[in-house]
């Protein structure tokens, strides 16, 4: 069991979780301050390796468009409507062969998803961190840039968590 930031790093960077989606629960794990990750493909990736003990999946929300496809911000009566499903299936599937190559499996379609965010984690902490784990990799080494967010990601949750639940 990893004891130190050192030991849960190398842990971490060894492999990546073996988890599904599937495991994602459908209400929050945790009564806590939530941080909403977009369906794109940097927050996926986030939500995949923080996993199912500090994320849980809702359906997606998109932002309003205009009938030009430009975001349209602060109309609530349009919430929820987007330029075409052709949109957003291209989205998917982009984000999916981007996850898929860091190693992790494709998403559910229309789902986003809510991290729980730990006492005392920002949302600005988080995605620091986490860019700061990939600043000098190559961001066509999504396999990488996935072991040092999964790494990043467990120091930043030591402690709050089991070493079993990761």
């Amino acid at each position: 069991m990893p004891i130190n930031d050192t030991e849960v790093i190398l842990a971490a960077r060894d492999a990546l979780p073996s988890w599904s989606w599937d495991d994602f629960a459908k209400e929050p794990p945790q009564t806590v301050e939530l941080m909403r990750l977009d369906p794109n493909e940097w927050h996926a990736l986030i939500a995949y390796l923080a996993g199912p003990s500090w994320v849980y999946q809702e359906p997606a929300r998109y932002d309003p468009v205009d009938e030009t496809g430009r975001v349209r911000r602060g109309d609530a009566s349009t919430a929820g409507t987007f330029s075409g499903d052709a949109d957003v299936t291209g989205d998917h599937d982009e984000m999916a062969r981007y996850l898929v190559d860091a190693g992790v499996p494709e998403p559910p379609r229309g789902v986003q998803w809510m991290l729980c965010l730990p006492d005392g984690v920002t949302e600005w902490e988080l995605e620091h961190a986490c860019r700061l784990a990939v600043q000098n990799i190559d961001p066509a080494d999504r396999r990488r840039s996935a072991l040092e967010v999964h790494a990043a990601l467990r120091v930043l949750l030591n402690g709050r968590m089991t070493p079993l639940s990761w």
